[in-house]
């Protein structure tokens, strides 16, 4: 759960927060019985939600949660999505 010290004002906080709390509190569970699925955590009261594809976390999540603040993540993974990109005719 977020410490009322401590305001989330950026996706940063959010972010943090919600590796934090999988960290301490869900990490050993999910990553042994659901690994590969996706997990939102509320970063307000510490719950998680899983699901198959992000958008079945997510929309479990907002189910139950509808005032919620999630952080998404890919359970067993380093982060839910990778970013690359290409870049195209640099110096040819």
């Amino acid at each position: 759960m977020a410490n009322s010290s401590e305001p989330l004002t950026s996706p940063q906080d959010i972010a943090a927060a919600g590796e934090r709390i999988y960290a301490e509190r869900h990490k050993q569970v999910l990553e042994r019985e659901h690994p590969g699925q996706f997990a939102a955590v509320d970063v307000l009261t510490g719950e998680v939600y899983v699901g198959k594809f992000p958008e079945d976390a997510l929309s479990t999540a907002r189910q139950k949660a509808p005032n919620g603040v999630f952080h998404l993540l890919r359970i067993g993974s380093a982060g839910a999505y990778h970013v690359s990109h290409l870049l195209y005719g640099l110096g040819r």
